[in-house]
């Protein structure tokens, strides 16, 4: 695959001078911060050297294969909540990712995650390492969560690009799911990994994958030079997810994720567009954020 960077360039057809850059295998720049004030003193001195562990782990390995020229921003926040045996802990995590916005000087979340149910064994005289055919509770969930950021990331660039990463974390998902640990296991309601992982692969989720980049790549990658042609690709991811939404589980967690992340943006976003009935669609389509959207339809 070309680079992410190269490929907006070239579809775009914008013609920019360069400043020469060593292109380096994927990677990562994650920014990696732990809450320890709900256990107690002897147990922070335990996680010590967690915080520092955790962030080379996941920015000092090559991902992937692709030459690209930018690394993948994201972060994790991560609190631990209690002590449930020893060298090991309860956490609540949260996931999040983004993405540079071409010639905006601007950034845009793709995705915002709240994982609540992370167990993990930590002994902080032992390295992490990775083992991607073998499930540990603490790597293969870093893993897991980078699988989805790269994912998500490369599906804004070119559609439905992100499915080699989804399958990985489809297989680490796959592992925890064998086990008897919180999170991995399917749900009917609320979150899971699995479940989350499973509803990217299915082929009915594909309208929303395919709308992240009309959204993304057609729709803010084009502010900058065609407002229009911008308008026009977010008003059709839109509506691509409208006629997706018909054939999908109301739970379907890629529905959820999106809008969760995306739905102040976008109602930011329409506040210059002339068809103020764009809101009202967006209501219909995503009435968990109905308030926001008619706040916004009436200021105008």
């Amino acid at each position: 695959m070309a680079s992410r960077h190269a490929l907006t360039m070239i579809t775009l057809a914008l013609t920019v001078a360069f400043v020469w850059s060593p292109l380096v295998a994927q990677q990562v720049d994650c920014t990696v911060k732990v809450n320890y004030e709900s256990i107690s003193t002897s147990n922070k001195d335990l996680l010590r050297d967690f915080e520092n562990q955790v962030r080379s782990y996941v920015n000092d390995y090559q991902w992937g294969t692709d030459q690209i020229e930018e690394k993948v921003a994201c972060t994790f926040d991560i609190f631990v909540k209690g002590v449930v045996g020893e060298n090991r802990y309860a956490a609540q995590v949260f996931v999040g990712s983004q993405r540079p916005i071409y010639g905006g000087n601007k950034n845009t979340a793709v995705i915002r995650l709240f994982d609540e149910a992370w167990e993990f064994t930590y002994n902080k005289e032992r390295p992490l390492n990775h083992t991607p055919y073998t499930f540990n509770d603490l790597t293969s969930f870093l893993d897991f969560y980078i699988y989805l950021v790269l994912g998500y990331d490369y599906d804004t660039y070119e559609s439905l690009a992100g499915t080699p990463w989804f399958q990985k974390a489809e297989g680490l998902a796959s592992l925890g799911r064998a086990t008897s640990q919180g999170g991995w296991q399917p749900t009917n309601s609320g979150y899971s990994r699995t479940q989350l992982v499973a509803d990217l692969l299915n082929p009915t989720s594909g309208g929303i994958r395919a709308a992240s980049f009309h959204y993304h790549f057609g729709g803010l990658d084009s502010l900058a030079e065609d407002k229009e042609r911008a308008y026009a690709n977010i008003v059709k991811a839109i509506d691509v997810i409208a006629k997706t939404r018909k054939n999908i589980d109301s739970r379907n967690l890629v529905f959820k994720t999106f809008f969760d992340t995306k739905y102040m943006e976008i109602a930011e976003l329409l506040q210059e567009y002339p068809d103020r009935s764009i809101y009202l669609k967006l209501s219909q389509v995503d009435p968990t954020h109905q308030t926001t959207y008619e706040e916004y339809r009436l200021k105008h």
